[in-house]
């Protein structure tokens, strides 16, 4: 970790329809004969639609997304670290901060010197698209609450991912990243597309006129390959590529007609959803094998909810780190008599997961200090 950046969550939710608002509204209303309007289908609040996006506020609001608690709120941040992680000056963040709290996005209040308290308002509808079931279609699974669903979805970002975005310094490349990370959701976590496509329209009609011709948006994409797998398909190549494959869906053919596709792919821990299932699976199995290692000392019950909790908050090389630490706590403190061992035994029985928790964090606090 760069000496001055913030320490960011591992995986960070945005909604979807804040990744398209910041990325340009899509200008091409009408699309298979039927007209249809981003604003309205993803229910973007006016507040978003009243904002100019520079590259500045978009880092911004991200890395407040990358920072915020459950309700959206940030009791303490540094704007020094702040500008460090963007790239930009105090300043700048100060006075993005006027602008969001003059649209009602946020509230912020200085504390002391350059550290401020900021949340965000209404963070459950606006920065992850969460309603109440009575107004809502689709479940959002990393909500366990039945009582929320998500209308059009969030995307999930690697904190990898994210600390690239924050390094991007055109507005132009950002906005591009943004709708492929947006496309890269809809396409193949939701819809299970092997591939997430972006035709030449749609390109075209979310950035600026100005820079909407072909050799730009090749440019542009070139300075996407530290996050994304970008693969360019171009007149016969798309035809090659897209046109004999069987069955194609009519959605493709669409995209195909410009004679011009980027593909964007995420590759391995880059791909949060693909990342956190791993996690998920590979922290029940360390769980179970310490489990197995401890039934000679006691007894403990813990929810997946709570094991799952663990792997994406730390990780689970930090969660193995700690489970082997218990592990060599234990037989050790066996050496030293029955009750010495039992002291650990006991607060683990009572709590295995706060447990954990502790000595994962200090494992996880050194490795991003590093």
């Amino acid at each position: 970790m760069e000496q001055g950046k913030l320490i960011l969550k591992r995986h960070i939710l945005v909604a979807n329809k804040l990744l398209a608002v910041m990325s340009g509204l899509n200008r091409q209303t009408k699309q298979n004969g039927i007209y249809t309007y981003e604003k309205h289908n993803l229910g973007i609040s006016d507040a978003f639609l009243s904002i100019k996006w520079t590259a500045s506020l978009m880092k911004q609001l991200l890395t407040y997304a990358s920072k915020c608690t459950s309700d959206g709120t940030i009791t303490l941040i540094s704007e020094q670290e702040m500008a460090c992680t963007m790239g930009c000056s105090v300043r700048t963040i100060q006075n993005n901060n006027i602008l969001l709290a003059n649209a009602g996005i946020i509230q912020w209040d200085r504390l002391w010197g350059g550290y401020i308290e900021v949340s965000l308002c209404n963070y459950l509808e606006d920065f992850l698209d969460l309603h109440t079931k009575e107004s809502s279609q689709e479940k959002a699974e990393d909500f366990q609450e039945d009582e929320y669903y998500s209308k059009g979805g969030y995307t999930s970002i690697t904190d990898e991912v994210m600390y690239l975005l924050l390094g991007i310094r055109s507005v132009n490349v950002l906005r591009l990243a943004l709708r492929a990370l947006y496309t890269y959701e809809k396409d193949v976590n939701v819809k299970k597309e092997t591939e997430a496509l972006l035709s030449y329209s749609e390109i075209k009609h979310i950035l600026p006129r100005y820079i909407g011709y072909k050799r730009a948006i090749r440019q542009l994409a070139d300075k996407l390959s530290s996050i994304f797998k970008i693969e360019l398909f171009e007149k016969e190549d798309c035809i090659k590529t897209f046109m004999e494959e069987k069955n194609m869906k009519k959605s493709i053919l669409e995209k195909v007609k410009d004679g011009f596709i980027l593909s964007c792919g995420l590759i391995g821990s880059r791909d949060s959803k693909k990342q956190k299932t791993i996690e998920k699976a590979y922290a029940e199995h360390l769980f179970t094998r310490f489990q197995s290692f401890f039934h000679s000392f006691g007894r403990y019950e813990i929810d997946k909810k709570h094991i799952h909790n663990l792997a994406l908050e730390f990780g689970t090389d930090m969660l193995e780190k700690a489970l082997q630490r218990i592990q060599h706590d234990l037989h050790a403190f066996t050496l030293q008599g029955y009750e010495a061992a039992m002291t650990i035994v006991r607060e683990i029985e009572a709590d295995v997961a706060t447990y954990v928790q502790k000595i994962a964090r200090g494992y996880y606090q050194a490795k991003i200090s590093a």
